[in-house]
């Protein structure tokens, strides 16, 4: 991600000063003269780090910077100032609001490039320590679910037992009436699904189980996953593309690695309902020290709101949660694809990334390291 620092000052000869310092640097500087200007800034561009003057007309630089934090709380904020109002200064360095403060004017611009470099700094090792709170936070509601899943999972399989079996008995009678009979098939239909979906509950809950991992490839473990949807996709007129490299070896678990890999796979198909033609492009390759299997589609795309909650447990956007109207509206799912599919990443030491466009596609890649 580019680097990007917003300057608010509204004295056009610092601005230009400003200009003249960084005009070598490798970030992208953003200039504006004013609270409301920067604010719409703050909007578009969403920069990592954010210096601004402590007085200016209208909009003071303090009620910028919180209003700022309202909009995109994640960033380094800094303020410089002629004045050494030490009160302000100190009650929004408490309230989170400013990182340092400058005072100028400044005896060398290398002294803001530097105060500059070092917000960057603070800002990845922030970035750092937030994901690693995010992992941690996600690790225990996964094994909270887990213990929970376990319990009902067995029962709901014992009634969808029963179900099953009373069906299958009923439809043996000859005799029946036609429309009885698609009924009892629907009714079939639906508790199969339960089944599935008692399948996944029964893979969350054993996540922490001793997984067998070998030394194999992931291409071939890709082509069978395409293998076992196929069908699936080209019924539904489904285009598949395909790129796989020779040699891509890896330590895994060879099932789990299939049914994330079906999972990417079948979350591609859904999301290109309604586009023509629906195409889905699959890739395996090394890159560095992992190797990688890439789904891209050209379908319905994920909003920018929707992305950081993709691999929560029971979070969908298909069904009743997607958009009205939609392809995706008729598609059932639980929400529990993605975040199995991540669970299992994480227990082959790798990962699972997105990018996304709405309207235009996405593309999951799971890389994780080479044997």
């Amino acid at each position: 991600m580019r680097q990007t620092v917003l300057f608010v000052d509204d004295n056009p000869v610092i601005l230009k000063t400003i200009e003249l310092a960084f005009a070598k640097e490798e970030y992208e500087v953003l200039l504006a003269s004013s609270g409301e200007e920067a604010l719409r800034l703050v909007e578009e561009d969403t920069p990592q780090v954010i210096v601004s003057d402590l007085r200016m007309t209208g909009m003071s630089g303090m009620e910028f910077l919180h209003q700022a934090r309202q909009r995109n709380h994640f960033f380094v904020g800094m303020i410089f100032t002629a004045y050494l109002d030490i009160d302000s200064i100190m009650q929004a360095v408490s309230d989170e609001a400013v990182w340092r403060y400058i005072t100028k004017p400044w005896q060398d611009n290398r002294e803001l490039v530097m105060a500059v470099r070092n917000a960057f700094q603070y800002h990845e090792a922030m970035t750092f320590r937030r994901q690693a709170d995010e992992q941690l936070q996600r690790a225990e509601r996964l094994t909270a679910l887990g213990h929970l899943v376990a319990g009902i999972a067995h029962q709901f399989n014992n009634i969808d037992v029963g179900i099953l079996g009373y069906v299958q008995m009923a439809l043996l009678h000859k005799e029946l009436p036609e429309e009885v009979r698609q009924q009892l098939e629907q009714v079939r239909v639906c508790a199969k699904r339960g089944t599935e979906i008692i399948k996944e509950l029964s893979t969350f809950s054993d996540q922490n189980a001793q997984w067998g991992f070998t030394c194999g490839s992931l291409t071939d473990t890709v082509i069978e996953a395409i293998s076992f949807c196929r069908k699936e996709l080209e019924s539904a007129g489904v285009q598949i593309e395909t790129e796989l490299a020779e040699e891509c070896t890896a330590v895994l678990n060879f099932g789990l690695v299939k049914q994330l890999v079906m999972n990417l796979i079948r979350n591609a198909a859904h999301a290109t309902l309604g586009k023509k033609p629906p195409t889905i492009r699959i890739e395996t390759g090394r890159q560095e020290e992992n190797v990688f299997v890439r789904v891209t589609d050209n379908g319905c795309g994920i909003s920018k709101a929707y992305l950081p909650k993709i691999f929560d447990p029971f979070f969908t956007t298909k069904g009743a949660q997607a958009a009205p109207g939609s392809e995706q509206a008729a598609v059932s799912g639980v929400g529990l694809g993605l975040s199995l599919s991540q669970t299992v990443a994480q227990a082959h030491r790798g990962l699972i990334t997105v990018h996304s466009t709405p309207n235009k596609g996405s593309c999951f890649t799971f890389s994780l390291p080479k044997a």
